[in-house]
């Protein structure tokens, strides 16, 4: 059986800000949940705890990365932004 040859490396990469900062977001809302859980705070608990699978829901249905958006509308507040740079569709 011959062997196929293997692809080469990647020739774009994805940054790793956008995805970790959405990870991030997920975590707060976890920790927000559960402190609203544990502090007899259920509005708070119950609250967090629905965002969450409700930005994951965006994400896998429409590919809509909510903590993604959120991490480039900082950055792009944050940052000075060239004009001569074209953005790719």
């Amino acid at each position: 059986m011959p062997a196929r040859p293997r692809p080469g490396a990647p020739r774009e990469l994805e940054s790793a800000g956008p995805p970790g900062f959405a990870q991030g977001v997920g975590l707060v809302l976890a920790l927000v949940a559960t402190a609203g859980y544990a502090t007899g705070t259920g509005w708070l608990g119950n609250g967090a705890a629905d965002f969450a699978p409700g930005t994951a829901f965006l994400n896998a249905a429409f590919g809509f990365c909510l903590g993604c958006e959120m991490y480039m509308l900082i950055r792009r507040s944050t940052c000075k932004i060239r004009s001569d740079r074209e953005v790719p569709a």
